[in-house]
């Protein structure tokens, strides 16, 4: 079945929810997983906020700080689920690359039959104006794709 899966995770409740899945299900079928994080340079999205910082070295220590929170929130949920994982960050450079257009990249680089993702369901506005990178998986994928809805709203 499913023997290399990749899990796109941002430290949010509901990616641990998805994780959680991920971990069972790579355990069920002897798989292997790959957890992958996006790492956003602020800089791209918001210029303003970036210039306002002292130094790019503070926008780069701030951005890292955020990556090792996150790989240590993914590291949790997999020792919990007594599961072993590659933990890999993926940098996204180009403000009209989409997160899930970076996670779809790397499922293709790496021969992944199967990409999971959390979701937060957001509807109405909020999703119009947020966007839904889950989504964008979904619609742009080359492979089967689990998206697991948090049951925390």
């Amino acid at each position: 079945m499913y023997q290399n899966i990749l899990m796109a995770f941002d430290g949010s409740a509901s990616s641990e929810i998805a994780l959680t899945h991920a971990a069972r299900l790579t355990r069920a079928l002897g798989a292997s997983l790959r957890v992958a994080y996006v790492e956003v340079d602020p800089a791209l999205y918001f210029p303003l906020m970036a210039a306002a910082l002292p130094s790019i070295a503070d926008v780069r220590d701030s951005v890292g700080a955020e990556t090792m929170a996150v790989r240590e929130a993914a590291l949790n949920v997999l020792s919990r689920e007594g599961v072993a994982a590659d933990f890999i960050t993926l940098p996204l450079v180009d403000s009209h690359m989409h997160v899930a257009d970076r996670v779809l990249a790397e499922a293709l680089h790496a021969g992944s039959d199967l990409v999971i993702s959390g979701s937060h369901g957001r509807r109405g506005l909020s999703r119009l104006a947020l966007g839904s990178e889950a989504s964008r998986l979904v619609a742009h994928a080359n492979v089967p794709v689990l998206i697991v809805k948090s049951t925390a709203q």
